[in-house]
């Protein structure tokens, strides 16, 4: 990668005006990368707009019951998803399994520890209308496939997360509830960070 960069047209000038150097190193490459990614910032969403009163907050009443399943006992969304980055940053067994290997142990195959089997990092719900397939091995297509399996199809293991309702194989949530919560969610979109120019492909 050291070598493509330096024989690029731009990018040798481009570190120059950034670090001054022309020089490219793996560590300088990284840094470069580190710093685009710290400017990725989404959370002008109709949500964020609405709690904070400001224009464009507008939330339709099917939203407003979703938001108040999300954030209540019944939808227990969150517990994992909180605060305004709608994650905890922490690593959980989402109940997809309940027989793992290499592609479904997660956090395992890096900690080694088997208390770990099955975990994987909980991501954000910002732009999550966007981001489909969802899960880490892309097995759910739409937000309503993933709704049906935290409401039906929890599946238990030893190292399930305790939120998850395994006495039950889930939430149990209706048809209107799930339609809700998907509403809510996607409010959570961030159109203006989707539009940005800056976070284009510089290439075309």
């Amino acid at each position: 990668v050291v070598e493509r960069l330096s024989n690029h047209p731009t990018y040798p000038g481009m570190f120059e005006r950034a670090f001054g150097t022309s020089t490219i190193t793996k560590e300088l490459a990284a840094k470069a990368m580190a710093q685009f990614m710290r400017t990725l910032i989404a959370g002008n969403t109709r949500y964020h707009k609405y709690i904070y009163g400001l224009p464009g907050g507008y939330m339709s009443a099917e939203a407003l019951r979703g938001m108040e399943l999300f954030f209540n006992e019944k939808g227990d969304c969150f517990h994992c998803h909180i605060d305004v980055r709608f994650t905890d940053n922490s690593f959980k067994n989402y109940g997809l399994n309940r027989v793992f290997d290499i592609t479904s142990n997660g956090l395992y195959n890096v900690t080694g520890n088997t208390n770990d089997i099955g975990k994987f990092k909980v991501p954000t719900l910002i732009n999550i209308e966007y981001t489909a397939p969802y899960m880490h091995d892309g097995r759910f297509s739409t937000l309503e496939d993933v709704l049906d399996h935290y409401s039906e199809e929890i599946q238990f293991s030893p190292t399930v997360d305790p939120l998850m309702r395994v006495d039950s194989t889930g939430l149990l949530l209706s048809d209107g509830q799930k339609s809700d919560l998907v509403a809510f969610l996607k409010t959570l979109s961030d159109e203006e960070f989707l539009s940005n120019p800056a976070f284009s492909d510089p290439f075309k």
